[in-house]
């Protein structure tokens, strides 16, 4: 199977001013594109290549995964939006005062979510399968999908997203993404047929190894989060802290966290924001 850019919804420029043509040749011409090419790549001559991307994330893990994700992710955010958005529908109203008590707490609730992020990643209105509806968190390629949760709406809060035209305002980036959400399409998507991933949870399983303390293990387990290798979303390139990156003067062992601000991917050179931990 031979991922291809999916068709945006809207022209280029249909989202002004909120959301600048630049911008969205930029972040979906460009890096959804290089997202795309990236995971064609790594899923050539392996059982990747003929799974549907929903398959991938559920399953895979590092660069697979982190470039699947990233496609549907980029994909289902832009047909989350629209040009000509309407009100909200009141069956959508009567949920959301179900589960959060009114619209407006939702609304408050939603948009902290994504403003609060550390870092780069995602806000997600999502539905487990009693219907109930959440507002979840993700870094990086993070998707609901993976906790058994069916994704209704997302507002990607990674740099690339708003910097050309908010730079560092990731708050008023966010007020007028909500502006041009399709309510519509929330809805539609709350009646969709559940797919598997709804019956299909990932469960991980929180164990202590025998023979030490809980808080040796606690240890241990911080210690390998220091040495984790991070992976450029952008060329794929892995950064491993036990080789370090010596030909830039990183030494062997040093984590990924205490790499100097400046430095950048050797292979493609853009900066630390553009690395995700390795799944």
């Amino acid at each position: 199977m031979i991922y291809t850019l999916p068709p945006l919804p809207y022209a280029p420029d249909a989202l002004e001013p909120k959301m600048s043509q630049e911008t969205i040749e930029y972040h979906y011409g460009k890096h959804l594109q290089t997202y795309i090419d990236n995971l064609n790549r790594l899923c050539e001559g392996t059982p990747y290549a003929e799974m549907s991307l929903e398959d991938i994330i559920l399953t895979a893990s590092g660069p697979v995964f982190n470039n699947a994700a990233q496609v549907w992710n980029h994909t289902f955010f832009f047909n989350s939006l629209t040009p000509k958005p309407e009100p909200m529908p009141l069956e959508l109203k009567d949920y959301l005062i179900r589960d959060f008590g009114s619209v407006e707490t939702f609304k408050e609730k939603f948009k902290k979510a994504a403003t609060d992020i550390f870092g780069s990643g995602w806000a997600w209105l999502a539905q487990d399968g009693d219907g109930k509806l959440h507002i979840i968190q993700e870094s990086n390629a993070g998707n609901p999908m993976r906790a058994g949760l069916k994704p209704l709406l997302t507002i990607d809060v990674w740099e690339h997203a708003y910097y050309i035209d908010y730079r560092n305002r990731r708050a008023a980036f966010v007020d007028n993404c909500w502006e041009l959400i399709d309510w519509k399409k929330v809805v539609e998507r709350m009646h969709e047929p559940d797919p598997k991933y709804i019956e299909e949870t990932v469960v991980v399983a929180e164990t202590t190894r025998d023979g030490f303390t809980e808080m040796m293990a606690e240890a241990i387990m911080e210690d390998e989060k220091d040495m984790q290798k991070y992976v450029c979303v952008t060329c794929g390139w892995v950064y491993d802290p036990e080789e370090g990156d010596p030909e830039n003067g990183i030494d062997p062992g040093t984590p990924f966290k205490d790499l100097p601000a400046d430095w950048t991917c050797p292979a493609c050179g853009v900066g630390k924001e553009y690395f995700e931990p390795e799944r």
